[in-house]
């Protein structure tokens, strides 16, 4: 998929801290992350900030409201790292997929792969323990870990920050996460 969108994307650099797009923007772009790491977070209008999800090399980040009904970008993304990504148009990949079978089928697969990483984290929202969506955490990201604020796995986990280090405390003393 990174060759197929080089050829139709364009390549951009965002310095830490940075804005892909905010919420309410009309922006109906894709953008696949190269290197680093960013966070996608819900704004409520006290200024209560709710992490969706966070977003590393090789994936990518879309409003599918903003691309598919016009509608303006419900979330924000935020640069944690310098990142290098590709930005590419709803009307090139539109293009692109019309003219490229093969490009469907890893769209399609890119899609499911959404779905299947929304569903779980619903589930673990809705079904879990803070603790046990910690341990889970650690588990499915251990790779970003340490790349993450204290204050930003809380939020991912819907918990506060007291919170975060009172679970990490019990993990430490009954040997479970490492971190």
């Amino acid at each position: 998929m990174n060759e197929q969108l080089k050829c139709i994307g364009t390549p951009r650099f965002f310095p830490k801290g940075s804005f892909l797009f905010r919420q309410g923007d009309k922006i109906n772009n894709l953008f696949f992350i190269q290197r680093g790491l960013l966070k996608a977070y819900y704004e409520t209008l006290d200024g209560k900030e709710f992490i969706k999800s966070f977003i590393r090399d090789g994936e990518f980040i879309a409003s599918l409201q903003a691309i598919v009904e016009g509608n303006p970008n419900s979330f924000t993304v935020l640069s944690l790292e310098d990142c290098s990504v590709l930005e590419v148009t709803k009307q090139a990949l539109v293009d692109q997929i019309a003219n490229n079978p093969a490009l469907t089928q890893v769209v399609n697969s890119l899609l499911l792969k959404l779905a299947i990483k929304k569903e779980r984290r619903e589930y673990e929202l809705l079904c879990m323990s803070p603790e046990e969506r910690y341990l889970i955490f650690c588990e499915r990201e251990c790779e970003i870990f340490t790349r993450l604020s204290q204050n930003d796995i809380a939020r991912y986990l819907g918990i506060t920050p007291v919170a975060l280090s009172r679970i990490r405390k019990r993990c430490r003393l009954v040997g479970g996460c490492q971190v």
